[in-house]
């Protein structure tokens, strides 16, 4: 993010510096300078963090907004008390969201650029069989036919996938059922076709049948990714909505930098739920007996 779209976005939001650098955990000096120019080269780090804060607020201000206007309508309207799904093409509609996009991720259709850049698809479909032509030792992924590539994970990522997957294991070796977790890594071909396939750090897998030696054909149980800074974007975005469209149950956006995991129910209509690292988090293809703090 730019200084200008910093500024442009702190002033969305109505926040003060003093309260942006609060919640960035910054000293306002620093932030102050950054957005004034006096700083002309402020460091990478910084910047990061001001993004993820800014970004952080944004989803929590349209999540605010989308509960309030619901609590709203359905006062306004007892006749429809619980019908979600009528609601949310309403509150769409008003605002001209993006319809693919499950709310709060959603914005403005006149504002994609503004908050996403330039996500615009590549003309040329990849296959897996050209995806797995660039050979061993890259993190290469497809959707649709737009190929993916991640940097190497880091080390806090790392850790955070091999407790995650330690919680999952000893909780299915305990005797609650005979689903599968892979958690080094492994090709899931959710459409079972030549344009999408995708590497989850974790994955959990109720069907035997679905897993074969190439990998997992269709789409797992529950699925988790821990956002990086190189896939924040695709975690965000483009593979939330490719895993719901292609039947995952449950998927977890575990947010290390933001200290927030967005837990994705699919449904008609799509539940979202945010949690702090400090809460237990209930796993609703386990109907909450199994439950887990960051």
């Amino acid at each position: 993010m730019t200084i200008e779209e910093l500024r442009a976005r702190k002033k969305n939001l109505k926040l003060t510096t003093r309260e942006l650098a609060v919640l960035a955990d910054l000293p306002q000096g620093t932030v102050s300078k950054i957005l004034t120019g006096e700083t002309k080269n402020p460091s990478y780090l910084t910047i990061e963090k001001l993004t993820d804060t800014i970004e952080k607020q944004e989803l929590l201000a349209r999540l605010r907004a989308y509960q309030e206007a619901m609590h709203r309508y359905f006062t306004e309207h007892p006749e429809d008390a619980g019908d979600q799904k009528k609601f949310e093409k309403i509150y769409r509609e008003e605002h001209h969201l993006e319809q693919n996009v499950p709310i709060p991720f959603a914005v403005p259709q006149a504002d994609l650029s503004f908050y996403y850049g330039n996500l615009a698809l590549h003309d040329h479909r990849m296959t897996v069989s050209e995806l797995h032509k660039l050979g061993e030792g890259r993190e290469c992924q497809l959707i649709n036919g737009n190929l993916i590539v991640a940097e190497m994970a880091g080390v806090s990522h790392q850790r955070m996938v091999r407790k995650l997957g330690r919680f999952i294991s000893e909780f299915i070796e305990s005797g609650h059922g005979s689903c599968e977790v892979f958690d080094v890594g492994v090709n899931v071909y959710l459409d079972e076709d030549e344009y999408t396939m995708v590497i989850p750090d974790i994955a959990v897998v109720c069907d035997p049948d679905r897993i074969c030696e190439k990998g997992v054909m269709g789409a797992p149980d529950w699925v988790i990714e821990v956002v990086s800074v190189s896939t924040r974007q695709t975690d965000y975005h483009k593979k939330l909505h490719k895993y719901m469209d292609a039947g995952v149950l449950e998927y977890w956006i575990v947010d290390i930098d933001r200290s927030m995991v967005s837990v994705c129910i699919n449904g008609e209509p799509m539940q979202i739920m945010i949690y702090s690292f400090d809460e237990e988090i209930p796993v609703g293809i386990y109907d909450g007996r199994l439950k887990i703090r960051m």
